[in-house]
C-alpha cells in the first residue's frame, strides 16, 4: 500500500498515546500519527487490525488512507464530533458510574467477539520481549514467568491491547475503540490489566490527586474501576470472580513488570523496587 504525503503544519494533537498522537484533520477525519522511529510496518499491521475488528463486530472507526507527514507514518480515520472518554470524564465526572459501565460493555464486546484470523499477535508478545531487560531476575523467576505467558497462550480470545479512556471516543452518539496498534490474541485479563494499569498503577497515576496520564482525579477513577469490574463480571459466580480477579492481578504484575523493564530508568528508583519486589515474590 502506498502512503500519501500530507502537510499537517498549524495541526494540533489532542491526544498521544505510548505509540503516537492523535491530530484533527477536519471536521470528519483524524489522523493517528505514530512518533519518529516507528516504522511503516507498525501503520500497516494497525491498519489491518482495524479492518478485523471492525469486521468482528467492534466499534471502530472507518480507517483511510495512509500517510507520511514530517518523516512519520499514519492513518486517516473518519470521526465526527469526537471526544476521548478521558476528556468526557475531565469535563463530567458525574458520569463516573455510567462510563464504568461502558467500558465493560465494550470490554465483552471484544472479548466475545468471534476470532477468524488467529494470525494475530499474541498478546504476551510484549511481555516476552521485556524479559531480557529485566537483569534482576534470576533463573528460577524468569523460568516461572515464562511458564505463566505458556498458559496466557492457550487464550484464544480477541484482546485490544492498549484499553484505556484515552483509547475510546464518543462519536455521533457513539463510543468507538481507537489506536489498534496491539489488537492482538490473548487472556482478556491484559485489557482489564491495562485499564487498571493507566488509572492507578502508571507513574502518572501514582503520584498527585490528579493524574497526568488521562487528566482524571482519583474519586473519579475509583467509580470507573469500581462499576467496571462489577458490570464485567456480572455473569460469574462468585467463585468465578475470584478466580478471574486472581488471574487478573498476576497479568497486572507482567504489565507492571513490562513498564519497569523498559522505562524504569526514567522514575523513581521507589517505583522500580516495589515492582520488583513483588515480581520476585510472586514468580521467585
Amino acid at each position: 500500500m502506498d502512503f500519501k504525503p500530507m502537510n499537517i503544519d498549524g495541526m494540533k494533537s489532542f491526544a498521544k498515546g505510548g505509540t503516537g498522537e492523535c491530530i484533527r484533520i477536519g471536521e470528519d477525519q483524524i489522523l493517528k500519527l505514530y512518533y519518529d522511529g516507528f516504522p511503516k510496518e507498525r501503520a500497516l499491521q494497525e491498519k489491518r487490525n482495524a479492518k478485523t475488528a471492525f469486521v468482528a463486530g467492534i466499534p471502530t472507526p472507518i480507517s483511510f488512507d495512509l500517510v507520511t507527514a514530517n518523516g512519520r507514518y499514519g492513518i486517516v480515520y473518519e470521526l465526527i464530533n469526537s471526544k476521548t472518554m478521558s476528556e468526557i470524564l475531565q469535563e463530567n465526572p458525574d458520569k463516573a458510574e455510567s462510563i464504568g459501565r461502558v467500558l465493560a460493555e465494550l470490554a465483552k464486546t471484544i472479548h466475545k467477539a468471534v476470532v477468524k484470523e488467529t494470525d494475530f499477535p499474541r498478546s504476551t508478545e510484549k511481555i516476552v520481549k521485556a524479559i531480557p531487560s529485566a537483569v534482576y531476575l534470576d533463573d528460577s523467576t524468569r523460568k516461572n514467568i515464562e511458564a505463566f505467558i505458556q498458559e496466557l497462550n492457550q487464550y484464544t480470545t480477541y484482546a485490544h491491547g492498549d484499553f484505556h479512556t484515552n483509547n475510546i471516543i464518543l462519536t455521533n452518539g457513539e463510543y468507538m475503540l481507537i489506536d489498534m496498534g496491539s489488537f492482538s490474541i490473548g487472556c482478556p485479563m491484559f485489557d482489564l490489566a491495562v485499564l487498571h494499569f493507566s488509572l492507578f498503577d502508571s507513574p502518572e497515576s501514582v503520584s498527585g490527586e490528579i493524574s497526568a496520564f488521562n487528566g482524571l482525579d482519583r474519586k473519579t477513577r475509583n467509580a470507573v474501576w469500581n462499576v467496571f469490574e462489577e458490570e464485567y463480571f456480572k455473569e460469574c459466580t462468585p467463585e468465578e470472580k475470584e478466580q478471574q480477579l486472581l488471574l487478573l492481578d498476576k497479568v497486572l504484575l507482567l504489565i507492571k513488570f513490562r513498564f519497569d523493564a523498559l522505562y524504569g530508568d526514567k522514575f523513581s528508583s521507589d517505583y522500580s523496587d516495589h515492582i520488583r519486589e513483588q515480581v520476585l515474590k510472586t514468580f521467585g
